[in-house]
């Protein structure tokens, strides 16, 4: 909750320009963060667009996670129960008129958490269910364990740098294609990183039109993550991922917008346990508020039809795209 604060504190403080008049499409730069997942090069969810020309595009972003999951199924044993904040950095250069360089690197702590007590309060309030949340509050155990024998057991708090990820893209006429490498600079033993080298290539697309005289911007992707092998329960790894999503975003005013979207992917383990093996969709509702050359973007994440993805998440982001 501290570094909530602190990030909020960080936003208020930034020296803002006035607003510019040509509009901004953009997406709330997600992930799945499940701690057994996020290891893996999955890219940030990110739309058709390419960044600026001659600027460099920097966002800071911050996102919590807090999971509660108690699984058993044909001799297999799952919990995963923790806390996970994750820091990033990301860059973004365009280059030759229709490409796009970037770099995206992670800070990734995992711990009890702090978010447990608040969480219970709110599916209360809204009448969903805590019957995954009856053991300790705000105490960590990523667990994994098969006919008796732990696979991967995490007890205490890690923290470290994650698995830097770089990208490139290239813009055609109506489609965008971007690809990505991710770099094994994380540590599989803190679950800040899978141990492999995974590469993703992905089509996107997209267009606005208008909606109540203000833009409405649309956009969606397909592609595939291949795994390479990692240390994460290796025994159980997939070796290919499809993903997807889609983006809606609406200018309710030059400086305000409101977003969601949806976010798809495949199996990362072959494992008989919704929350570790199965597909996910993972739901996300919020907006931005812009300035000249910068967003502020929030949003909140839920699971929508899957175990695989955290209960209850929070992002928080700056944008910079250049002056």
């Amino acid at each position: 909750m501290r570094r909530i604060i602190f990030f909020i504190v960080f936003l208020m403080c930034f020296p803002w320009e006035a607003l510019a008049d040509d509009p901004v499409v953009d997406a709330f730069p997600l992930r799945n963060h499940n701690p057994f997942l996020q290891v893996f090069g999955l890219p940030k969810f990110q739309t058709d667009e390419l960044v600026r020309p001659d600027k460099i595009d920097f966002a800071i972003s911050y996102d919590i996670a807090n999971d509660a999951d108690d699984a058993e199924r044909a001799g297999g044993d799952l919990v995963i129960d923790g806390e996970m904040q994750t820091l990033s950095l990301s860059l973004r250069r365009r280059a030759f008129d229709r490409m796009e360089f970037g770099i995206d690197v992670p800070y990734v702590s995992h711990s009890g958490g702090s978010l447990d007590g608040l969480i219970k309060d709110w599916h209360n309030l809204v009448g969903l269910s805590n019957s995954m949340r009856e053991g300790p509050n705000d105490q960590i155990q990523h667990s994994y364990a098969l006919d008796g024998i732990t696979r991967y057991e995490l007890l205490v708090p890690q923290s470290g740098i994650g698995d830097v990820q770089l990208s490139a893209a290239y813009a055609m006429e109506s489609v965008t294609f971007r690809a990505s490498i991710k770099l094994p600079t994380g540590d599989p033993d803190k679950l800040t990183g899978s141990g492999a080298t995974d590469v993703s290539l992905g089509l996107y697309a997209g267009s606005t039109t208008m909606l109540f005289d203000r833009a409405f911007d649309y956009s969606g992707f397909l592609g595939v993550l291949a795994l390479g092998d990692g240390d994460v329960l290796p025994d159980f790894q997939e070796s290919t991922v499809p993903y997807g999503g889609v983006a809606l975003r609406w200018h309710v005013t030059e400086r305000l917008s409101l977003a969601t979207q949806f976010s798809l992917q495949g199996s990362y383990f072959d494992i008989d346990i919704d929350e570790i093996g199965g597909s996910t969709i993972q739901f996300a509702i919020g907006g931005d508020y812009r300035f000249e050359r910068t967003l502020l973007r929030l949003a909140i994440v839920e699971d929508v039809a899957a175990g695989a993805t955290p209960d209850f998440a929070l992002h928080l982001s700056i944008r910079s795209f250049g002056g």
